[in-house]
């Protein structure tokens, strides 16, 4: 199947799956708090798995290593700022916390961004696509359980560095060390399974995140609630297209002042990431630590659609 048919296969599975999520609320055929259960088991079973197996099929090199520590930089970055920026015009405490985590790890996989990438540079660019979403990851132990549990209205507060050290500890943390596990097998030139390949492994566990995931967002949308969230919602937006993009560029200045400037292909695959819409990996947390879970699903849906009409085409614009 190309990258194409798989594209429009994976858009109808999430308009699909978000919907039938919704209708069984809506019914009363599964309750909405089953989003919570089913996003821990997309954030701690499904994600790791896909990251696994896509990290370890694919050829790293020193130089790429920019790609994922500029996406880590540049997701901490946004999200500080939109927490300080939730400071000033958000009362309640629990939506500046939600809102710094939507501003915090993007849609780059292939579902969205990734998708793009390949379209315009094909499987070179998917491939170093790859390596820089190897950052989410890392973001989502370090970043954004940390900022959750600082904001999270029933949750013990801690220092930040004690609750940075649990994470990397707790069993929430496996995907990182699926990651890191994936990049030493890749390293030492470990081959990967044929396994996965001759029975598309990797594609059915990507489909199934997408569905669960996908699904436990329709169970907590609530669509008249969308236009009580428009201030949550511009700010998200504004952050993560316009904020996060300008972030990205003086990032990538910085590595021309150093003797391995980031440039060619991987500049550009870094320039179309630094303006993605939400990512799911924002909603799994806000259902984890229930973090106004029905904002995130709002949120998540409208940065989705805005990015879907106007950003991709944009970007298919400016760089083909």
């Amino acid at each position: 199947m190309s990258v194409e048919l798989r594209f429009a296969f994976s858009l109808g599975l999430i308009f699909l799956s978000t919907f039938l999520g919704y209708f069984m609320r809506k019914r009363k055929l599964l309750p909405e708090a089953a989003a919570g259960r089913i996003m821990t088991l997309v954030a701690v079973v499904g994600y790791p798995v896909v990251g696994f197996m896509a990290i370890w099929q694919i050829s790293l090199q020193w130089t790429d290593m920019w790609l994922p520590f500029l996406g880590m930089v540049q997701a901490t970055i946004t999200a500080l700022f939109a927490l300080w920026v939730g400071r000033k015009i958000f009362p309640d405490y629990a939506e500046r916390g939600l809102v710094g985590i939507s501003c915090g790890i993007g849609n780059h996989g292939v579902t969205m961004a990734g998708f793009v990438v390949y379209l315009l540079f094909g499987d070179e660019g998917l491939g170093l696509n790859i390596i820089y979403a190897m950052y989410t990851f890392f973001a989502l132990v370090l970043l954004s359980y940390t900022i959750a549990q600082v904001y999270a209205e029933n949750v013990q507060r801690k220092p930040i560095m004690r609750l940075m050290l649990e994470n990397l500890v707790h069993w929430r943390a496996v995907g990182l060390y699926a990651c890191l596990g994936a990049i030493l097998l890749t390293s030492f030139n470990v081959p990967a399974p044929e396994a996965i390949k001759a029975f598309h492994l990797l594609d059915i566990s990507i489909y199934a995140v997408i569905a669960f995931a996908y699904f436990s967002i329709g169970l907590r949308l609530h669509l008249p609630h969308i236009l009580e969230l428009k201030k949550a919602i511009f700010s998200v937006l504004f952050i993560r297209h316009i904020v996060s993009l300008a972030v990205g560029c003086l990032l990538l200045g910085v590595t021309f002042l150093t003797p391995w400037p980031l440039h060619g292909l991987a500049l550009k695959v870094f320039i179309i990431q630094s303006s993605v819409s939400v990512g799911v990996m924002g909603v799994a947390v806000a259902n984890m630590f229930d973090l106004k879970p029905e904002e995130a699903s709002a949120i998540f849906v409208v940065s989705s659609l805005v990015y879907l009409l106007g950003g991709i085409p944009l970007v298919l614009w400016l760089f083909g």
